[in-house]
């Protein structure tokens, strides 16, 4: 993930946009079953102040761009693989979205890598959305908020039904609390409401 402060904004873009890869197959192939980077990746490029004009200075832009990778293998070193994808990210956007100019225009920067997502979030192998939900057996399912055999044991966040992104975790939370609730393992408190 790259999170950019630029000095501009780029009229072209819409609040989320896509620059999708020329082969998906291959992209998917090099990150899922090979476990490296893709050299054309489809980049997810969301430019918040075209809807929400505060979350940037007046005529800059904050810029999230975010790309597939492989979970962290012992063979990855971020340190060395992040300043080389960089440069495929950038380019690959000045050369397919019209960001030419993007480069130069970058006040702030960040990233976070597998890397830095497993030392930060504790995420296992720095996998940001927990195990793959595609494929022929998964067919995009998330393991179930709660599991029968173990009392007391329920799962909630990205990795867990339904899914990822911050609606989904709110509405797995939901349910995972929803569930404890309904099995009455934890006795209700006085005034509580429900």
């Amino acid at each position: 993930m790259l999170y950019l402060g630029v000095n501009r904004r780029f009229p072209q873009l819409s609040h989320h946009n896509f620059v999708f890869s020329e082969n998906s197959p291959e992209e998917f192939h090099a990150v899922y079953d090979q476990h490296r980077l893709a050299p054309d990746p489809t980049c997810y490029v969301c430019a918040p102040a075209r809807t929400e004009a505060a979350v940037a200075p007046p005529g800059r832009e904050a810029l999230y761009i975010l790309v597939h990778t492989p979970y962290l293998r012992p063979e990855h070193d971020w340190k060395k693989m992040f300043p080389e994808y960089r440069r495929v990210i950038l380019e690959k956007l000045a050369r397919t979205a019209g960001l030419e100019d993007l480069e130069p225009a970058i006040e702030v920067e960040r990233h976070l890598t597998p890397e830095d997502i497993g030392a930060r979030y504790a995420v296992w192998n720095g996998a940001i959305y927990g195990i793959a939900s595609h494929g022929r057996l998964q067919g995009g399912f998330k393991p179930a908020n709660h599991e029968p055999k173990l009392k007391g044991f329920y799962l909630a966040g990205g990795a867990a039904h339904p899914g990822p992104g911050m609606p989904m975790v709110l509405m797995s939370g939901w349910i995972a609390a929803d569930r404890l609730d309904r099995d009455q393992i934890v006795p209700k408190t006085q005034g509580a409401v429900g």
